[in-house]
């Protein structure tokens, strides 16, 4: 198995490639050129903007054709939260009505579960 990826170190960028086997593992830190570095940072930087960009993300309700207007960012937190605080994958609804028409079909409504 192997992974690369960046780590910063004393202030040089260096790639880290990691290999393994079994309960083995084993380390290489390659500094990288300025050069490299400066395209380096301009990527993360426009992949940091895209997190940003609105997307339209479908309501979980499959008989619904709405979306939910969210950056990327908020839907990896929405679902890294979600399993993060409560071990729970959490589905998006365009409203109250939609997740109440979900629960219904699957297992009862909200005013079941708060009792």
């Amino acid at each position: 198995m192997q992974n690369s990826f960046l780590r910063e170190k004393h202030g040089q960028l260096y790639l880290v490639t990691r290999t393994g086997r079994g309960s083995k593992r084993k380390e290489k830190w390659l500094p990288l050129p300025e050069t490299d570095r400066d395209l380096i940072e301009k990527t993360l930087l426009s992949k940091e903007a895209l997190k940003e960009e609105i997307i339209q993300f479908p309501c979980m309700n499959p008989e619904c054709r709405n979306t939910i207007p969210m950056t990327k960012s908020q839907l990896e937190d929405f679902f890294v939260s979600s399993k993060k605080k409560y071990d729970m994958i959490i589905m998006p609804f365009c409203s109250k009505e939609c997740r109440d028409k979900m629960l219904e079909k699957h297992g009862g409504s909200i005013d079941e579960y708060k009792r």
